[in-house]
């Protein structure tokens, strides 16, 4: 497995650098996305559901994006212009059984005071790690697998590949938070908390629009390689071929 994350690697790295547009639209969009949160907030009910719509459209133009990448195509400004539709309705039927799950489970645990929350951070800790595979799936499925669907199939890839993809997203997680200085505050439960919040269109925002200015073409390049890896082993694990090696 370790030469396979190598090779990956290597591939991810060539193809990031070349689809550096996907890097500058994700710093475009974090903006855009930040600028929405302010306004919806203005609009109050009707704001709610206008900044899913945004949500969605950004995070459907920039999974195009990254499928792009992935499949070694060059980024050309009319890739921006067709971005937004291909993956939106996926996007909007994920992020709307993601929402009901959250709204479940908030009525059964509204009477439960502190055990509440408890049983709220664990259910969102298990859907960081079950629903990992979610943005790959939604590009690579091209519409054969849709909103709870998707939930479930992400679920059984993690159940089935979990030692091969999450060990690489807990080490990308852990370097995309590291020059922010969060994992080496507060207690171990907060420190669980920040890490679980990085796996949100939010905590990615925040994480790009927090970075150090020095720093931030490299992390938005990094952010891009990391995609694009997670793309390369994602079609590598499913394929089976990625079963049929070793660790070292």
């Amino acid at each position: 497995m370790l030469k396979l994350y190598g090779r990956l690697a290597g591939r991810a790295a060539h193809l990031a650098v070349r689809g550096w547009p996907a890097a500058v639209a994700l710093l475009l969009y974090a903006t855009l996305l930040q600028l929405a949160t302010g306004l919806s907030m203005q609009l109050g009910r009707l704001g709610g559901v206008v900044l899913v719509f945004v949500v969605a459209f950004l995070i459907s133009s920039y999974l195009h994006l990254v499928s792009l990448v992935v499949a070694d195509r060059r980024i050309h400004i009319g890739d921006f212009r067709e971005s937004f539709r291909p993956r939106f309705w996926d996007v909007v039927m994920v992020l709307f059984a993601i929402w009901v799950i959250q709204l479940l489970v908030g009525v059964v645990t509204i009477d439960w005071g502190q055990r509440g929350q408890i049983v709220a951070v664990l259910v969102g800790l298990t859907m960081v790690v079950f629903f990992n595979a979610i943005p790959e799936l939604i590009y690579m499925a091209q519409g054969r697998v849709r909103s709870f669907g998707l939930l479930m199939t992400s679920a059984r890839f993690i159940t089935r590949y979990w030692p091969e993809w999450l060990g690489p997203t807990a080490i990308i997680g852990a370097v995309m938070l590291a020059p922010l200085g969060v994992l080496q505050q507060g207690s171990a439960a907060e420190r669980l908390l920040r890490f679980q919040g990085l796996f949100s269109v939010n905590g990615i925002a925040a994480v790009v629009l927090s970075m150090p200015l020095w720093l931030a073409p490299l992390m938005l390049l990094f952010i891009t390689w990391a995609m694009v890896f997670r793309g390369l082993l994602f079609a590598a694990l499913a394929s089976g071929a990625a079963r049929k090696r070793s660790w070292p």
